[in-house]
């Protein structure tokens, strides 16, 4: 007998899914934090790799920090980033070699492929200017949290049945899975960002190897003043109330805690 279960968007049955959900997109380095087939109904699933997910993931800026990272994409090759040769006026693609050779250049389109060849055999002088991008499409941004913000607390629900369907029925999140599911855009879920720590900062615990962290959250609850999910994003912390359509009273609290982030509450310094 197939099981019986909810989506926890749009609470279709979604007993007969069977595509798994990755909370955080494999285009981000993720590969741990997977939802299984149902929890996320495959219509729900492929609606938010097309109208969120993707467009987000396309933005400049994570296209940047990606390339950075050396994270690849979903179909394993390398992250690709734009910019500009002005001496052959072409728009151009650079790609950081997965194997750590160094970086590849191209023509970003067919077109441009002769004047940018024949600029390079002229070994003319010149430089290629590549955007540094400081901040993500705030309303995919804002989409994207909130759909995120709802798969961790099912991901901490997932082995017990009985929560998860709280997590399915609970009213209180209904205006958020609305939103994360179908919008509107305007006026946007508002969420903070701040940047906690540059991008390929190395952590240190005793006896181990430094390492980076590309992704991290908790949820907290600030002073009785409501639920708060708060996401790290290559050292950028976002915050976002699950509860209201306000991040004021997340800044009260930041003012009166010395502006340490929930993440770390010890510090940077001690993970």
């Amino acid at each position: 007998m197939r099981e019986s279960m909810n989506c926890i968007f749009c609470k279709g049955d979604s007993g007969g899914s069977r595509s798994v959900e990755h909370v955080i997109p494999e285009s981000l380095g993720n590969t741990e934090h997977i939802l299984n087939p149902g929890i996320v109904c495959d219509q729900c699933n492929n609606y938010f790799a097309s109208k969120v997910e993707g467009p987000l993931l396309s933005d400049p800026y994570f296209r940047y920090q990606c390339s950075q990272a050396d994270i690849p994409t979903k179909k394993g090759r390398p992250s690709r980033v734009r910019g500009l040769h002005p001496q052959s006026r072409t728009v151009i693609e650079v790609v950081r070699n997965l194997d750590g050779s160094g970086i590849s250049v191209g023509a970003a389109f067919e077109n441009d492929e002769r004047r940018w060849v024949e600029a390079i055999l002229k070994a003319e002088n010149g430089r290629i200017y590549l955007p540094h991008p400081t901040a993500p499409n705030e309303t995919l941004m804002s989409r994207f949290l909130a759909k995120v913000a709802v798969e961790c607390l099912a991901l901490r629900a997932v082995e017990c049945a009985d929560v998860i369907n709280e997590v399915v029925s609970e009213p209180a999140l209904d205006p958020l899975r609305v939103y994360a599911r179908r919008g509107p855009p305007n006026p946007i879920w508002p969420f903070h960002a701040r940047t906690l720590y540059p991008p390929a900062f190395a952590f240190t615990k005793t006896g181990q190897e430094p390492y980076e962290v590309l992704h991290e959250w908790v949820f907290a609850g600030l002073d009785g003043e409501g639920l708060y999910f708060v996401l790290g994003l290559f050292g950028v912390e976002y915050t976002l109330n699950l509860g209201e359509r306000e991040i004021e009273s997340y800044l009260v609290w930041l003012h009166a805690n010395s502006d340490r982030s929930p993440l770390y509450p010890n510090g940077i310094e001690n993970p």
